[in-house]
């Protein structure tokens, strides 16, 4: 045998005595592999969460937002066609178009609409969540919807010194669901009557 090849038959035998250490992860570099693939879990996770609620907290906004929208629509046409009372709506003095009164739940807004109906506006309690109610000579409904919460709800009547008069309604409302997707809105308009005569 050459010399070379004892040395390759030495070596391998020294390689595979038992008892001796074998190339291999120390107990640091394992925890330390394990730190960093949990950092990387949690935060992965964490952002997935974040990104789940803001979507959440969107769909709520816009649910509040297109509620509100088709609220101040119907409430926007109707107030903007009222008449001055002549004899047909109790409670408004006649010559006059809106009067705002002291409902059950807040403010109420008493007017007559096109139609010669007498149209009252106000909060009612319906299942213990305040909604906007809307009242024409003897039938009464909700507008807004269950899922959204009218918190305040107050009216301006500004007469002045026009033909016709303001009215600027302050409006809070929320949605009805866990604290954090509550999407609290605060929205105020003005709408004057377009009556003439």
């Amino acid at each position: 045998m050459t010399k070379s090849g004892r040395q390759l038959k030495k070596s391998s035998l020294s390689q595979a005595r038992p008892g001796q250490a074998r190339p291999g992860f120390s107990l640091i570099e394992v925890i330390v592999s394990v730190t960093i693939f949990s950092v990387i879990i949690l935060s992965a996770t964490g952002i997935f969460k974040m990104v789940v609620d803001n979507q959440r907290n969107a769909l709520a906004s816009q649910n509040v937002q297109e509620s509100l929208k088709y609220f101040f629509e119907v409430t926007g046409k109707e107030m903007r066609m009222a008449q001055k009372n002549h004899g047909v709506c109790p409670g408004i003095p006649d010559d006059e178009i809106f009067v705002v009164t002291t409902g059950v739940s807040g403010q109420k807004l008493i007017f007559k609409n096109y139609y010669e109906q007498c149209v009252a506006y106000e909060l009612a309690l319906d299942g213990g969540n305040q909604r906007f109610q809307i009242t024409r000579n003897a039938a009464t409904g909700f507008i807004s919807p269950q899922k959204i919460v009218i918190d305040n709800l107050y009216f301006v009547l500004n007469e002045g010194t026009y033909l016709q008069p303001m009215i600027t309604m302050n409006l809070k409302a929320h949605a009805l669901s866990s604290p954090q997707l509550k999407s609290e809105m605060i929205i105020q308009t003005s709408i004057t009557s377009r009556y003439y005569k």
